[in-house]
């Protein structure tokens, strides 16, 4: 993955719904979701997820595919392991600043 991919993935989970589907979708991994399934799970309106899940398409953390004629959807879980994997490899398990100097001086 180049940097932009990385960046335009990363910017497609900046919404707080379409976190909501890809844990949706990790739970009931590798079972893919019709939008109705996947609304009742989430509690949230089929027109919103069906938004939300195709820009999620867009950007290849979710897959779709027609069964019986209507789309369901399943969570990429290699583009979304990579994309973790990726993330904890250059900036680690967390970030935690050192405390400057005025910091601990106003501590005490």
């Amino acid at each position: 993955m180049d940097i932009r991919e990385i960046a335009r993935r990363i910017g497609s989970l900046s919404i707080e719904e379409r976190v909501q589907i890809i844990n949706c979708l990790l739970d009931f991994s590798p079972r893919s979701l019709k939008v109705v399934e996947i609304a009742g799970a989430t509690q949230l309106g089929a027109p919103a997820v069906h938004k939300q899940v195709e820009a999620l398409v867009g950007a290849e953390l979710v897959s779709s595919h027609s069964v019986d004629g209507e789309k369901e959807y399943a969570v990429n879980v290699k583009m979304v392991r990579d994309l973790f994997d990726y993330m904890y490899h250059q900036f680690g398990p967390g970030f935690r600043s050192e405390p400057s100097h005025a910091d601990i001086e106003a501590a005490h």
